[in-house]
């Protein structure tokens, strides 16, 4: 329709997070630089292409649209925050301007690797929130669909504070910790799970995490306790968890196994991880799936993209109301210590305000990328030490605070006139 109607001029859409979930006061914005490089990336083959020519529906449209899609570069510019940035409802995550025949098709690719990545380093967050300290362990990536989204999730679990995956290909790409117990196939392999732990520990010292043998609290430790200087980790799986891993400590504490730590596992979420890490139990690290697995069909924040500012003859014009982002026009986020201030980009309000950062810088100019994407380690540090600025109630599992986000008088006048 853009290219029939002759609307070539460029327009800016929001990407931004419209609701958040029940007892969250926060999201993590994850997938940003995915994203971006999938932008980047984009292009239409001739299959695409003459699929496209062959639907009834586009039988009328000009040569000139599919010569538009062969040719096809993104040429516009991309503003986002940080990869890692707490984020809130109405706060653009990224802006896209671009011509307007373009800025509609990376809208699917967009929502859907930020929208995942944010669902899932902002339930990594809560869980290892509520673990206070002890380490998680991403065992998430059988649960996923296909390699891509297992890769995905690793690495936005990562930055919402995982200490490992147990996901081999996501180590060795993103330089994630990559943390295994021995498998129940190496078990049968080897007869039993005694040969295969004893195998383990031959040709992988150091590191012999292991599945509680027959899961029999009393009877394992003491099948152990022969290899007790090397088995670092015992995986414990039970429906009360609590109860088991005292009973657990205190087996092996008599088989002399001090220092052997026991990871705790088996459908756990933030709320069931506090309740755990508040009753006592000597759980020194946890083993999370379901919850990072589920976390983009449960508790997902919900993300939008909308227009905020559409080029009419030579004028930009900011869009309200109807089918408009969540506020008009180009946009600059100005986190301060006690709220963040959305204003207009022409404002420049930072400098008038001391510790006030500015969190959407760009990206993207011309088609072309104007920053180096950040490493994996600087994007979880970056997540950290934002998070960790936000008021203790805004990051509470259940009923937080809201954090304020203040429009700026030009933006707030915007609204009004719109």
């Amino acid at each position: 329709m853009y290219h029939g109607d002759g609307l070539w001029g460029e327009a800016s859409f929001d990407l931004f997070l419209r609701e958040l979930p029940p007892d969250h006061g926060y999201a993590i914005a994850a997938g940003i630089e995915p994203a971006i490089d999938d932008v980047l990336a984009m292009r239409f083959g001739s299959e695409e292409v003459a699929w496209l020519q062959s639907l009834p529906m586009f039988r009328g449209a000009s040569p000139h649209f599919f010569e538009s899609l062969r040719n096809f570069r993104f040429a516009g510019t991309i503003r986002a925050v940080p990869e890692g940035t707490p984020v809130f409802p109405g706060q653009p995550i990224m802006t896209v301007t671009a011509p307007l025949p373009q800025v509609g098709l990376v809208e699917t690719r967009l929502l859907q690797r930020v929208g995942h990545a944010t669902a899932v380093a902002t339930r990594a967050s809560r869980i290892c929130a509520a673990a206070h300290g002890r380490a998680i362990i991403d065992f998430a990536a059988r649960r996923c669909a296909d390699s891509r989204a297992a890769m995905d999730l690793a690495r936005a679990a990562y930055i919402g504070g995982c200490a490992a995956t147990t996901y081999g290909a996501a180590a060795a790409r993103f330089g994630i910790p990559g943390w295994a117990v021995i498998s129940e196939s190496l078990a049968a392999a080897y007869g039993n799970e005694l040969a295969a732990i004893a195998a383990l520990r031959l040709h992988f010292p150091g590191h012999c995490h292991v599945n509680l043998p027959g899961m029999n609290i009393t009877r394992g430790p003491r099948q152990l306790a022969l290899m007790k200087d090397d088995v670092r980790t015992v995986r414990l799986v039970h429906a009360n968890l609590a109860a088991a891993s005292r009973q657990l400590r205190n087996e092996l504490d008599r088989a002399s196994m001090h220092r052997t730590r026991i990871l705790g596992s088996g459908s756990l979420d933030e709320y069931q991880i506090a309740s755990l890490v508040r009753a006592g139990a000597p759980l020194a690290m946890f083993g999370v799936g379901g919850a990072l697995a589920t976390a983009a069909t449960d508790v997902r924040p919900s993300l939008s993209y909308r227009m905020a500012e559409i080029t009419r003859g030579l004028e930009p014009m900011p869009v309200t109301g109807a089918g408009g982002a969540a506020w008009p026009g180009l946009k600059q986020i100005v986190r301060l210590p006690d709220r963040d201030l959305m204003c207009l980009e022409a404002e420049h309000l930072a400098h008038a305000y001391p510790d006030a950062i500015e969190l959407l810088s760009t990206a993207i100019s011309g088609g072309e990328r104007v920053r180096e994407a950040p490493g994996l380690d600087d994007i979880r540090r970056h997540c950290d030490v934002h998070l960790d600025a936000l008021p203790v109630e805004v990051r509470h599992l259940r009923k937080p605070g809201a954090w304020r986000v203040q429009p700026s008088d030009a933006l707030a006048e915007l609204v009004v006139r719109g």
